[in-house]
Parts: structure tokens; C-alpha cells; sequence
């Protein structure tokens, strides 16, 4: 049985983010996957990593996210992304959490950062002003994600989705991608 780990990085925690988390959800559980989800609009933690690079007590929501993802076998991300940036929130989960740069700085030889063994999948959710600067120059918007948190964490493949700006699940292009989402849960990729 796959283990997956639904992460949702949604601050706002829209409809539309739920929908599509929804839709990869039903998916997987056709395929009996196990599924656990975190949000992290609902974790209690410090964004802002200190300086010593290690978790600082008292903040248990991060050690149970570190044991959840080390549970997993794929992990799924939802990411909004607001005028071409990630939310400094967001940001800051993923440098508590896989320390990417903790490998040369941390003096812990208990704690790793090697997640090897494990996949991802990143969906970038756009705004407007995003969805439009993406259409114009391709730029990519997970790669602050992707290559600087993920795979140097050993977590490979790290397959990609951007979504435009949805301004409502009714419409024709947000159908496609509920359904497209349903399938890769239901593949598992």
C-alpha cells in the first residue's frame, strides 16, 4: 500500500485548493492508497528558521509533520502562488522542515535531511497576476520548491503541475484539471 502525504500550503485555505486536493484525494483512494494531510495554515510554528538551523522546542507541530512525511512513501504539495512568489509562511515550512542547507551547517548528527526513497508532486496554483506573467515568459514558479528544498533532499522524481488562475470550478478548464488530478491520484504519480 502507498503512503501519501497531501500537503496543503494554501494560507487562505480556498474552495478551489480544496477542490483539487478533493479530486487528487479521490483518486488515490481508488488506488487504497493511505493518505494523511497536512495544513499548514494550521500548524503552530516560527517561519523564520533560527540561526543555529535546528528545530527549536516547543514547536511539536513540526516534529509530527517530519515523522508524517518520513511515513511517506509520495508527497503531494498545493501551492498557491501569489504575484510570481510563494507566501513567506510556505517558505518558511519548507526551510524548518528539510533544512536544505542543514547538511553543512547543523552539528545534530541525530537529525538528516536525507528523504531519499521518496516522490513528490508539486501543483502550483496561480493568482491572476501570476497566470498572466507565466503565459507571457514560461517562467516556471515550483522551482524555489523543486530543486532548492526537494531534491536536494533527495526526493526524486519531483513531477510539476501549473494551473492558471481559476476564478470558479464550473468552468471547462477547471473541470480538466479535477479530473486530471483525480487521475494522477489515482495513478499514484
Amino acid at each position: 500500500m502507498k503512503q501519501v502525504v497531501l500537503i496543503n500550503a494554501d494560507i487562505d485555505k480556498t474552495p478551489i485548493t480544496r477542490a483539487l486536493i478533493n479530486a487528487y484525494r479521490a483518486g488515490a483512494d481508488r488506488a487504497n492508497a493511505a493518505l494523511k494531510e497536512i495544513t499548514i495554515a494550521d500548524l503552530k510554528f516560527n517561519p523564520n528558521k533560527p540561526l543555529l538551523n535546528k528545530l527549536t522546542e516547543g514547536q511539536p507541530d513540526l516534529a509530527e509533520v517530519i515523522a508524517t512525511i518520513r511515513w511517506s512513501h509520495h508527497i503531494v504539495v498545493f501551492c498557491p502562488v501569489y504575484k510570481s512568489s510563494i507566501n513567506f509562511k510556505i517558505k518558511g515550512f519548507f526551510d524548518r522542515i528539510f533544512l536544505p542547507d542543514q547538511v553543512f551547517i547543523i552539528r545534530n548528527p541525530a537529525f538528516s535531511n536525507d528523504f531519499s526513497g521518496r516522490s513528490a508532486r508539486i501543483v502550483s496554483i496561480l493568482d491572476e497576476a501570476a497566470w498572466q506573467d507565466w503565459q507571457i515568459n514560461q517562467r516556471t514558479t515550483y522551482l524555489p520548491i523543486k530543486r532548492t528544498i526537494l531534491e536536494k533532499c533527495r526526493i526524486k522524481p519531483v513531477q510539476t503541475n501549473t494551473i492558471g488562475h481559476l476564478h470558479s470550478l464550473q468552468n471547462p478548464y477547471a473541470q480538466k484539471w479535477l479530473n486530471k488530478l483525480e487521475s494522477f491520484g489515482e495513478k499514484l504519480i
